[in-house]
């Protein structure tokens, strides 16, 4: 109800109208009660209800019954209104300061569902490692051979450089599992290459160094039928042979692997026509996959389920060893980046996963990343490494000297084993034997660097070395000047990615810059937010109070009361 109209209410006290300076006037005198709307709020006083109120420099306090009621309809508008502000900050606040939750939006964008951005950068990938090969030229084996030396001399050429184009067929969904199969094509680089595909090599011949470590382990009756058909069949019946770099990596006519075709057909090992060091990489493999597609549980994104269809290996002598839990190398599940805690990467050709240890943290293009390193103990013995004891022969209990890890499941059967190159951290006894074999151990780091957010390898570098054993039956002419045991190195290979395209560039970026930027920026608002939705409920709750409307004025005497009432 207006002031004005005051006057117009019935009381049997006296009312006192504002005046034209907007004042209210009172006087000291005793007696009265005066009747003041609530919504009146005394400038000076003590408060207004049903209660007596004391005004500065009265002597006398006064009762004031106040009359009226103040519509509360836009306070509790505003109430409600800061209140729903109160609450969204307090959310927002919540989600983006202390949750990954933009983080996690992120990642389930990267989960391989089928027709997905994800999915199309998975199958057919645009980064394109490069493959650096090293072999070991043996120069002087017929001088060993006729017993004029008595150390092999080795040199170490090139590399060779091959780009790796991968494409992922043979794709089948089952629920949150993918299979698949790889089909890769290595093109020579000439201009990165040390040498030219036609530069001659003397390599050991690994498929008579092969047969010659199954007719060791044979009785004699088949032993007396591997070397006669050897002698028989074989167009390379020396234990090295000098070949093309080309023909020696990709692929060349060998008799005896002829010979054998039948039955590596028989144990589904051939998958190849002519036989070379790395025929098995280029063209499909006949390794089958199956990796969890992260579409449940983002925490198992590309973690290995089966290997050729099971679930673990069969090679080793532990659960532990044969487990295949495990990352191809390129994408890791975010809950898998923690520093105290180990990767690991399955390497088929190995025959079994192998740990990433965090070592540091490094920047590339001013994008920080996680390093984690292959161990330095990883192909120690079990003197040195007693976790690695599950690797020695099952059946004999055989164990390989410190430094190499046997693979001969994963070579058709040959005496095949894997090391650093150069022996580099190995027994010095494998050295030994040999001149040109010289550990250069700033060149053999095996590392991943890792985004911290988005779990993929940005760049990394593995660095691993193919050897062969000799095991050789009694009076074995192309093997009887090699001594028994002795381990030949054949060539080592460097796995690297050096540069990444726009696009996955791109990814990295937005995944880095532009999820932090908009990250903080809405928790710099949820919180600003925040703070200014509670400074006002707190000064609404706690004065509920609006401006005077009326001053009070004191009267001291009767005439003046009189004067002022009209």
């Amino acid at each position: 109800m207006d002031h004005q109209n005051l006057d117009k209410t019935s009381s049997i006290y006296p009312m006192l109208p504002k005046g034209e300076d907007n004042t209210i006037i009172l006087t000291q005198r005793n007696g009265p009660r005066i009747l003041i709307r609530e919504d009146t709020i005394l400038q000076g006083c003590a408060g207004c209800g049903r209660a007596q109120f004391a005004c500065s420099g009265m002597k006398k306090k006064w009762t004031a019954l106040c009359w009226g009621k103040q519509s509360d309809k836009k306070y509790y508008c505003s109430l409600v209104l800061l209140s729903a502000t109160f609450a969204l900050s307090l959310l927002g606040t919540i989600f983006f300061c202390f949750t990954n939750i933009i983080n996690d939006a992120i990642l389930s964008s990267m989960v391989l569902k089928n027709n997905s951005l994800a999915f199309s950068m998975w199958r057919r990938p645009t980064v394109h490692p490069l493959m650096k090969v090293h072999l070991f030229n043996y120069t002087n084996w017929q001088r060993v051979k006729d017993g004029l030396d008595t150390k092999l001399h080795v040199e170490d050429v090139g590399p060779y450089v091959y780009s790796q184009h991968l494409e992922r067929v043979n794709i089948v969904f089952d629920n949150d599992q993918l299979t698949f199969q790889e089909r890769n094509n290595f093109k020579f680089i000439p201009e990165a290459s040390a040498g030219a595909h036609f530069d001659q090599v003397f390599v050991p011949n690994l498929p008579l160094l092969g047969v010659s470590a199954k007719a060791a382990s044979a009785n004699a009756f088949s032993r007396f039928g591997i070397i006669t058909a050897v002698n028989t069949f074989g167009n390379h019946k020396e234990a090295f042979l000098k070949l093309p770099v080309q023909r020696f990596l990709w692929g060349y006519d060998d008799n005896i692997i002829n010979v054998a075709k039948p039955y590596l057909s028989l144990k589904g090992q051939l998958n190849f026509d002519n036989f070379g060091l790395l025929v098995t990489k280029n063209g499909t493999s006949s390794d089958i996959f199956t990796i969890n597609t992260g579409e449940r549980d983002i925490n198992r994104m590309n973690i290995l389920e089966k290997f050729k269809g099971e679930t673990t290996l069969p090679f080793w002598g532990s659960p532990e060893c044969n487990s295949i839990e495990a990352s191809d190398g390129s994408i890791f599940p975010p809950s898998l980046l923690d520093r105290n805690q180990t990767l690991k990467v399955f390497f088929p050709n190995l025959c079994r996963r192998l740990p990433f240890n965090y070592v540091k943290d490094v920047e590339m293009d001013g994008v920080k990343l996680l390093r984690y390193a292959m161990p330095n103990n990883v192909f120690d013995d079990r003197e040195h490494n007693p976790a690695n004891q599950c690797y020695c022969q099952v059946d004999t209990g055989t164990c390989p000297p410190r430094g190499v890890i046997d693979v001969t499941q994963c070579a058709m059967g040959a005496p095949a084993l894997a090391s650093f190159p150069h022996f580099h951290l190995g027994d010095p006894a494998l050295r030994e034997h040999f001149e040109g074999i010289n550990p250069d151990p700033d060149r053999y780091q095996s590392f991943l660097d890792i985004h911290p957010t988005l779990g993929i390898a940005l760049s990394g570098k593995s660095n691993l070395q193919l050897n062969i054993q000799v095991q050789k039956p009694p009076s074995f002419a192309p093997v009887d000047y090699l001594q028994q045991g002795l381990i030949l190195p054949i060539a080592w290979i460097e796995m690297s990615v050096e540069d990444l395209p726009e696009s996955l560039q791109s990814l990295v970026y937005h995944g880095t810059y532009s999820t932090a930027a908009a990250k903080l920026g809405l928790a710099a608002f949820f919180i600003a937010s925040l703070a200014v939705s509670t400074i006002c409920l707190l000064v609404m709750l706690v004065r509920r109070r609006q401006k005077p409307c009326a001053i009070v004025k004191i009267i001291s005497s009767d005439t003046e009361l009189k004067t002022q009432l009209g």
